[in-house]
């Protein structure tokens, strides 16, 4: 077996020096992926002057498409949580994770933070769907009660809705919108408004945009 070695010492070898023309025509990403890659190998003793680098390349190349991935995966998490969709960012910020994984599984650089980052985003934005689920059903009861002309209970399912989307915006503001790769331009302190009034002088509830309460004074 032939004797391991530094990185530094590689370099010096006809192999390694073969290796620095042929890194030149790669991107910069790709570059610091192989460059990962072969400082792992001399960490563990692997490197040699007949290192075969050929599956490095490969490897850098599957590495970036999924860190382009990941990348991708954490704008659209950012989009959709700024839209208040907490099921869609709670999903894409499952694929970020999933891919960040797969370029640590060949030799990116990524932080373990990171990934970690992306599991408490998907904890977060679960609880945000799920409380905006119960924001949504008692939006829908408010309405049907105030269409019955029953103002009182109507407004009682009203607060009870506001409260609940208000939960909901709240855990969705705690998970980081987008994570490192991410273009991070999204506001998600305020994506829902429950402090609006809500006319009810038609026995209707808008919920379209926000919860609130009910205007009770309305005379029937």
């Amino acid at each position: 077996m032939a004797d391991p070695m530094t990185l530094d010492d590689f370099w010096q070898t006809e192999n390694g020096q073969q290796l620095q023309t042929d890194m030149a025509g790669m991107s910069q990403a790709e570059q610091a992926t192989m460059l990962n890659q072969l400082q792992q190998a001399a960490d563990n003793g692997d490197l040699s002057a007949d290192f075969n680098t050929d599956s490095m390349f490969l490897d850098s190349q599957l590495a970036e498409e999924a860190r382009g991935e990941a990348e991708y995966y954490q704008a659209e998490q950012a989009k959709a949580a700024e839209a208040g969709d907490w099921e869609k960012a709670e999903e894409m910020a499952s694929n970020a994770e999933y891919a960040m994984e797969e370029v640590k599984d060949h030799g990116g650089d990524v932080a373990d933070s990171e990934i970690v980052e992306a599991q408490y985003d998907q904890m977060e934005l679960e609880n945000a769907d799920y409380h905006q689920e119960i924001a949504d059903d008692k939006a829908a009861s408010a309405e049907a009660y105030a269409a019955s002309g029953d103002l009182e209970t109507a407004s009682m399912y009203a607060d009870g809705a506001a409260s609940e989307a208000t939960v909901a915006a709240d855990y969705g503001a705690q998970a980081d919108q987008g994570g490192t790769y991410a273009d991070q331009t999204v506001d998600t302190s305020s994506t829902f408004d429950a402090t609006a009034t809500v006319d009810t002088s038609a026995s209707t509830i808008d919920t379209s945009s926000s919860y609130s309460s009910v205007d009770t004074t309305t005379t029937e």
